[in-house]
Parts: structure tokens; C-alpha cells; sequence
């Protein structure tokens, strides 16, 4: 009788045990999940267009992406629409850029980090020509002032990533990237309106931005990995509006131009299942409501000199990007399984953001090798502070930046039936990311923490100017 009640006794310790290792386990994914989210959240808070950093086309990566008053044609619909009608051109081309920083902890380089910041790789299209080449509308004057431009960056394919489960604390690798799996397209009219030895610019454009949902599935089994695949797109826009003013003498020009684009949000859709040991321990639906594109209000000036076989566009812009008009991410949770683990939700910083100035420059010249072909060349400089006030986790890494940037290539007589040029451009940028110093908690011990890097960015394009 005795042993009987011991037994049952036994039995019911155990029974205890087992259902607060069970909780500890549910507790386990649930803040994992949470903690793995917010990591999501964060590599989305802070983040400027893909053309902000690498910018819309060859002749403005290789002069410093300056090109509020120095650009032209289809790179034109970013920087400043109202240029568009000062290049008639169709342009193809391919990017790649190194965006993994450095992370120190204790003096340790993390060689496996999963950093918000991703390897990018994207196709860039771009087109600029008059509405009179449209066969339906009538050839005038008019319409050969008024330009339709677009240009765009696409992701070549969608993101996978694999996480390794030691701890789960440092990813081993980390291929989802914020920029990796959205596209940029720009689409907008731009008219000219000569008046003399001056030309008035005007124009506006669209941009929209799509971006992939996260879903989650998370498998905490011993020799399983963490799986995050992207799903359909999310669409938002917003509007740039861009006017130059132009003076012209001989083959020379000054230019004066400014330019505003505003901010876009768009809501995700996020799915979280986490498993324990093959058994379903946490499932969670949520969307993120994320303001990832900042608005800027920006002005530059251009000036253009030839002599003989010698060309130069010497640029400069100044750029303010509003990133402290950002809304702070929402996360709005619709279900959570179990729901008694719905009022553990973690209590997380979420770093605040401020508006920085962006200053560019750069050069630009051409020079004639022959009877109609030129070597182009140039270089350029920008400073892109960080927008961060304070860096005190490694969940976003981000430091002030001062990219160096040049390119070069050939401009030669088109081949073909349709007179024009064809250009082949090769450019590239050069990231340094300042050493930024920090101290981080990691189970109740101090971690002193740094940040740098030395980045790049490559790009092979193709235009051809009729």
C-alpha cells in the first residue's frame, strides 16, 4: 500500500517535472521565435532604396551618384525626373555588391554572423525616349520635349536562408537580405522648355517597391536546420518630383537642380512555426508594418565644359534623407498557439533613427580616340552617415560610410540600322564603413563589440544612345 502511494507519488513529481520542462521548452521557442523575429524586423527597419547606395545607372555610379543636376536619360527617372529629356537611351546592366561588415566580439572576428547587411546581386533596365516616337501620336515640337523614362532593379532570384543550431545565437549562415528580395522600379515623364540659351526642366515620377513576406519554420531538432523562404510580393509607391534650371553657351552648361521623393511603407505578412524535437511547440501569425524607404529632399549642381575632343561634367549634390519621419515597426500579432504564451511577447528596444545629410561629387569626362569613338571615364565621392543614434545590439549592424566610386568604358558608332551609340561601361564603389565601438550583454556578462568593414560594389553595363 505504502509503495503503491510512493509510486504514484513518483509519479506525479514526474509528471510535474516533465510539464515545467515542457513549459521552459514552449517558453524556449516562443522567446527564440520572438527574438528571431525581431531580427527580421530589424533588418528591415533601416534601409534606403537599392539605388540610394548603388545608384541608377553607370554614368552616376562613377561619378559619386551624383546626379540631381548631372544626370540624364533613363538614370535621370531616380535622381531627378525632369532630366529625362537630355538623353534619348536604352540601357541594360548587372550588379553585384559585397555588404557584410566586419563583427568583433571581444576581439573575436564572428566569421559566420548573420548580418541584416547581404550580398547583392540585381539587373538593372533602363529606357528614355520622346513621346514623338510613339507611332500614335502626331511628330510636334512639344512632344519631342516631353520624355518617358523608367528604370528598375530585380532581384534574380528569391533568398533562402539556413541557420545553424549551435545556441542558436550565432547564425552560421545568413542569405535573406532585405535588399536581395524586393525590386525597385521608377516610371515618370520629364519636359524641357528651351527658351533660348536656357532650358527649363520639369518632370515627376513613381516609384514602387515590392517585397517579399517571411515566413518562418523554425526546426529545433539536433540535426535539423532553421529554413526561412520568401513568399508572393507586396506592392507600394510613392511619388519623386524633380525641376532643373539649365544655361547654356557654345557646348558649355550650368546647371542648377532639386528633387523630392517621398517615403513609402508597406505592411508583410509573417508566418512563425517553430517545432521542438519534431513536435509543433509555437505557431504565430503576425504582420510587420514597415516604413523602409525614407523621404529626401535634395539639390545639385552641374557643370559641363568641351573643347575639341574633350568633354567634362563636373557634379555635386546634397542630399537629405528623413529617416526620423519613420513610423517604428508595428508588429500586430492575429494568432498566437498556444495563447497562453500570448502575454509573453518580449519587451524589445527598437533604436531610434535620425535625419542625415548626404553629400556627393564626382567627374565625368569624355575623350575622343577617333573619328566618332570616346573613352569614358570617371570618379566620384559621397558620405553616407549612419542613421542610427546609438548602435547597442548586433541584430542591425551600421556605420557611417565614405564610398569612393569610378568606371570607365568605350562609346562607339551603333552597327546596326538604327544610328546611334553604344556604350560599354564598366563601374564600381568602394564602402568604407568608420570602426564603430559598443558594449553588448550577453547572459548577464558585458561583450565589448565593434563594427567595420571595407565594401564593394561592381557593375558591367551596356547602353545604347539614339
Amino acid at each position: 500500500m505504502n509503495r503503491r502511494r510512493l509510486e504514484d507519488e513518483d509519479r506525479e513529481q514526474g509528471w510535474k517535472k516533465g510539464r515545467k520542462r515542457n513549459k521552459k521548452i514552449f517558453f524556449f521557442s516562443f522567446s527564440f521565435s520572438f527574438q528571431l523575429f525581431f531580427f527580421f524586423l530589424m533588418t528591415h527597419l533601416v534601409s534606403a532604396d537599392p539605388l540610394d547606395f548603388f545608384c541608377s545607372g553607370p554614368h552616376s555610379r562613377m561619378s559619386g551618384c551624383s546626379g540631381i543636376a548631372g544626370s540624364g536619360g533613363y538614370e535621370a527617372v531616380y535622381f531627378n525626373p525632369s532630366l529625362l529629356p537630355v538623353r534619348r537611351e536604352i540601357g541594360l546592366g548587372f550588379l553585384f555588391a559585397d555588404q557584410k561588415p566586419n563583427i568583433y566580439k571581444n576581439g573575436q572576428k564572428i566569421e559566420k554572423a548573420g548580418n541584416p547587411l547581404e550580398d547583392v546581386s540585381q539587373l538593372n533596365i533602363g529606357l528614355a525616349f520622346p513621346l514623338s516616337d510613339i507611332p500614335i501620336f502626331e511628330k510636334s515640337k512639344i512632344l519631342e520635349n516631353i520624355y518617358f523614362g523608367t528604370t528598375g532593379y530585380l532581384p534574380p532570384s528569391g533568398r533562402v536562408v539556413r541557420v545553424g543550431n549551435n545556441m542558436l545565437r550565432e547564425p552560421s549562415t545568413l542569405l535573406y537580405g532585405n535588399r536581395n528580395t524586393r525590386f525597385s522600379l521608377y516610371v515618370g515623364l520629364g519636359g524641357r522648355i528651351p527658351i533660348e540659351n536656357i532650358n527649363i526642366y520639369l518632370g515627376g515620377s513613381v516609384h514602387s517597391l515590392a517585397h517579399l513576406p517571411i515566413i518562418v519554420d523554425a526546426n529545433l531538432s539536433p540535426d535539423k536546420d532553421l529554413l526561412v523562404i520568401d513568399g508572393a510580393l507586396e506592392l507600394a509607391e510613392g511619388f519623386v518630383g524633380g525641376a532643373a534650371f539649365e544655361y547654356t553657351w557654345d557646348r558649355n552648361f550650368v546647371r542648377l537642380g532639386g528633387v523630392y521623393r517621398s517615403s513609402v511603407g508597406i505592411e508583410i505578412p509573417t508566418s512563425v512555426r517553430v517545432n521542438v524535437l519534431g513536435d509543433q511547440a509555437l505557431s504565430l501569425v503576425a504582420s510587420l508594418f514597415d516604413v523602409f524607404t525614407p523621404s529626401y529632399l535634395g539639390g545639385g549642381l552641374a557643370l559641363g565644359y568641351r573643347i575639341e575632343k574633350l568633354g567634362l561634367i563636373l557634379s555635386f549634390d546634397f542630399v537629405r534623407y528623413m529617416f526620423s519621419d519613420f513610423k517604428l515597426p508595428l508588429l500586430e500579432v492575429q494568432e498566437v498557439e498556444p495563447t497562453e504564451f500570448s502575454a509573453l511577447l518580449p519587451k524589445n528596444p527598437v533604436p531610434k533613427l535620425r535625419d542625415v545629410n548626404v553629400l556627393k561629387g564626382g567627374v565625368r569626362a569624355n575623350l575622343g580616340v577617333g573619328e566618332k569613338t570616346d573613352v569614358i571615364v570617371g570618379a566620384g565621392l559621397y558620405l553616407f552617415p549612419s542613421p542610427l543614434v546609438s548602435q547597442n545590439s548586433t541584430l542591425f549592424v551600421d556605420s557611417d560610410r565614405t564610398v569612393i566610386s569610378g568606371g570607365g568604358g568605350l562609346s562607339f558608332p551603333s552597327p546596326g540600322i538604327i544610328k546611334g551609340n553604344i556604350e560599354i561601361l564598366l563601374s564600381g564603389q568602394f564602402h568604407m564603413l568608420s570602426k564603430k565601438d559598443f558594449s553588448t550583454v550577453v547572459d548577464g556578462n558585458p561583450v565589448n563589440t565593434s563594427i567595420d568593414g571595407n565594401l564593394f560594389s561592381l557593375s558591367a553595363s551596356l547602353n545604347f544612345a539614339f
